[in-house]
């Protein structure tokens, strides 16, 4: 077998890793690498009753492959899945059927040689959390039985297949993470973006996505983020970049930065690297160099009151007070609208005041404002 080929099939076989179908090609590669009559791979999942992915080459696989179903899901005797518990570690049909005689073996009889096959090769491949893969090539009966030479080759080849599943199985978990992250982060009432080096955006919010598209203190252009404010766009500008190369101020850990526009009010940024000092990126699954946390002052999200009173072993009726008391309103202008007097409102706001730990009314205030969540009041 020329070094060349063998390059050329790795290389087939690290394509599977973004395109499995890429399977189909590169199978019958391998099967002409091991002067063999098929080859297959199975893959199964740990948690799935739907049956496995296969991937073949050759005729008349569907024995072998129900063979790799059964042995994924244990119903084969232990001593047939001995030469299975090592990944990576190539098996001979005289291991799976046994040292005497393989050929009038239960194995070879009932799996093999029903197929037209003589000799048959297995590796297993995969064996992570959420599924596991097995690789076989196979002689027909029309064939010799493989060699030391033919498993040394394939013991060349088994460690870039293993590698390529590992790969792409952390691949395809790395995208349901940032699937879900994204589904969680849309739901948050706050605007958050991520974006590249050169400041264009790679990810927001249906939040920020609602920002900008009014665009009265926040844009984008050309793809980038930019202020509109000229005095904002140069402070942003900075802070992105600082941020990209993962620098923050060393007390708060990232960049404040008002964004004014032009009737008075606007929003305030936050923008902090996505590459912290010591590794942590809680953003990893999403795509970004720095990402960027856009509040508006006057909006916010409605306080979780029950959760509060619940937290506090507040009343009903304190709680009551306690939502109108943090809304602003005076103890009149709470009477008024809860229906009673004000000495009662009074009389729920000392107990309040005793069980939160305040004082008084701004005290409470501020206790409800650091107990709410960016999130959206709804869909």
């Amino acid at each position: 077998m020329r070094p060349e080929r063998l390059s050329d099939i790795i290389g087939s076989v690290y394509d599977c890793v973004l395109q499995p179908q890429e399977w189909s090609r590169t199978l019958p590669l391998i099967s002409a690498f091991g002067e063999s009559a098929a080859s297959s791979m199975v893959v199964q999942g740990r948690l799935s009753s739907s049956g496995a992915t296969v991937f073949e080459d050759g005729d008349r696989q569907s024995f072998l492959r129900l063979y790799f179903e059964k042995l994924a899901a244990s119903r084969m005797p232990a001593m047939k899945q001995v030469a299975f518990e090592h990944l990576g570690e190539v098996a001979t049909m005289t291991m799976l059927a046994g040292e005497r005689e393989p050929l009038n073996s239960d194995f070879y009889l009932k799996w093999v040689r029903p197929l037209g096959f003589r000799d048959v090769i297995g590796v297993l491949v995969l064996k992570s959390g959420k599924r596991v893969a097995w690789f076989s090539v196979a002689r027909s009966d029309v064939q010799s039985r493989f060699t030391d030479n033919d498993l040394r080759q394939m013991e060349l080849l088994s460690p870039h297949i293993c590698r390529a599943l590992l790969i792409s199985d952390a691949l395809d978990l790395q995208s349901i993470a940032a699937v879900r992250l994204a589904e969680t982060v849309d739901h948050l009432s706050t605007g958050v973006l991520l974006t590249e080096e050169d400041g264009r955006i790679s990810y927001m919010n249906g939040s920020a996505e609602a920002i900008l598209k009014e665009g009265n203190a926040l844009r984008s252009r050309n793809g980038r983020l930019v202020a509109v404010r000229p005095h904002a766009r140069d402070a942003l500008s900075r802070a992105l970049q600082e941020s990209s190369a993962g620098r923050a101020p060393s007390i708060s850990g990232q960049h404040a930065i008002p964004l004014p526009d032009e009737e008075g009010s606007g929003l305030i940024a936050n923008v902090l690297p996505l590459e912290w000092r010591d590794g942590r990126n809680p953003l990893a699954t999403l795509p970004g160099a720095a990402a960027v946390i856009i509040q508006d002052p006057a909006e916010g999200a409605p306080p979780p009151m029950e959760a509060i009173g619940l937290l506090y072993g507040l009343t009903a009726a304190e709680r009551n007070v306690l939502e109108q008391v943090a809304a602003s309103h005076t103890p009149q202008e709470t009477a008024d609208r809860l229906g009673v007097s004000v000495n009662t409102v009074k009389t729920h706001l000392q107990k309040v005041f005793a069980k939160t730990g305040t004082a008084r009314q701004a005290d409470l205030v501020r206790l409800v404002a650091r107990s709410t969540a960016p999130l959206k009041s709804g869909r």
